[in-house]
């Protein structure tokens, strides 16, 4: 077994990195509808598995591919606030405005995780919900949780500076 000294400032270090993070999925999905990428497109691909996608979940994820845009997208459908029609109401060849975001991975294997909003004929298909706005807060909370509980520690003596 590893011995590793845990110390506030360690505590303290390692949760302004997660509150990085936390601030990170906050700003990504809390913006408004316009705000995100966008791209108009025709649908080529649409399906619940594609290749060898996907390798959890079965039946929950639709995966969209659009002639407008280079990476297929992967959109897990229970995340989907309601709406009148579903990703499951749209057809091969149905254009669509697609609203979305990427990050450095989506370029490095070739699919986006972060569809927010699907639209067709001015209909709603996709609603991203808003769980991924609330782990931000979940993570920031905990970050504040844990420099506390550290600080109450030092205080106590059960951990050093």
């Amino acid at each position: 077994m590893i011995p590793i000294h845990i110390s506030v400032r360690g505590v303290i270090f390692a949760s302004i990195i997660v509150l990085g993070l936390g601030i990170f999925v906050i700003a990504n999905n809390s913006k408004e509808k316009t705000e995100y990428d966008k791209s108009i497109g025709t649908i080529e691909y649409l399906g619940k598995e594609y290749q060898n996608l996907p390798i959890r979940h079965k039946g929950d994820f639709r995966y969209l591919k659009i002639d407008t845009y280079p990476y297929l997208f992967e959109i897990y459908e229970p995340n989907s606030e309601p709406t009148k029609k579903t990703i499951d109401n749209l057809k091969v060849d149905d254009k669509i405005e697609i609203y979305y975001y990427e990050t450095s991975d989506t370029k490095n294997i070739g699919l986006n995780r972060f569809a927010q909003f699907i639209d067709s004929n001015g209909q709603q298909y996709f609603i991203r919900s808003g769980f991924q706005e609330q782990l931000g807060y979940v993570i920031i909370g905990l970050c504040l949780l844990m420099n506390l509980m550290a600080f109450i520690f030092w205080k106590k003596g059960k951990l050093s500076w």
